[in-house]
């Protein structure tokens, strides 16, 4: 088997693994306690992020925070959902241990990082779990998928000490606007770069990208959700914050 075949058929198989998620929640949680919460009300798999006052102070104090493995492996021994792991944007050691750690997947995520331009993307082929990628347009999207991401995730340009769900159903939004656009021939496919003319076909051909396209950001209420399905994502990552309330597992 040639170098690009066994690429492309670890790119399909991370691919793969990522429709499990389809149509339904990833919960974010902080600590085994959130996970097993998350696992009895249904959600489909847990993300282990940092605690939301400490992403707070990494805003204010333009500091950096990273998931701590030991917690990530906890959440691994206290449920059976698959877990996701989020390092920060460009950050291939973290990954790498994250990846040894046991998790799931990753998540490489602008959040825990204080100035969202300083991570360089990393190469998302090269891990054997799949990698999760941000995008707040197509042409991001397209570019994360390309770099191989196997699932995209909203973002966008704002500061992350708060989340905002209008930014998030803006930047939903400006993709699937974008996919449109360019499937009723309004935007020419050469307008993205030779890179990325294949995938752009794809998405032509199929009026969809081919990775699941999840919401992220600011998401607390099951209303929240509900819009962001009805808006056309394939699923949605909720905010840790939902732990912050009382009654946790009925507010999911």
């Amino acid at each position: 088997m040639s170098a690009d075949s066994k690429e492309q058929k670890h790119i399909q198989t991370m691919r793969n693994m990522t429709k499990q998620f389809k149509n339904g929640v990833i919960v974010a949680v902080e600590n085994s306690n959130h996970a097993v919460i998350a696992e009895k009300v249904g959600a489909l798999g847990v993300e282990v992020v940092v605690n939301a006052e400490n992403v707070k102070k990494t805003a204010a104090e333009n500091q950096v925070v990273t998931t701590d493995p030991a917690i990530v492996r906890d959440v691994l021994d206290s449920i059976v959902l698959p877990v996701i792991a989020r390092v920060r944007q460009g950050h291939f050691i973290e990954a790498e241990v994250m990846e040894a750690s046991g998790a799931n997947a990753i998540d490489e995520h602008e959040v825990q990082t204080s100035n969202k331009d300083v991570g360089i993307p990393m190469d998302k082929k090269s891990y054997k779990i799949p990698v999760f990628g941000g995008a707040a347009n197509l042409k991001e999207a397209l570019t994360a998928i390309n770099q191989g991401a196997s699932l995209i995730r909203t973002t966008y340009k704002e500061k992350y000490d708060v989340p905002h769900i209008e930014k998030t159903v803006q930047a939903l939004n400006k993709i699937l606007n974008d996919i449109n656009d360019l499937v009723e021939g309004k935007v020419e496919i050469a307008s993205l770069g030779a890179d990325l003319e294949e995938l752009a076909k794809d998405v032509v051909a199929n009026k969809k990208l081919p990775v699941p396209l999840f919401a992220e950001g600011g998401i607390v209420l099951p209303s929240d959700a509900a819009m962001m399905m009805d808006l056309g994502a394939d699923g949605v990552i909720t905010s840790s914050l939902v732990f912050h309330v009382p009654n946790p597992d009925r507010q999911l």
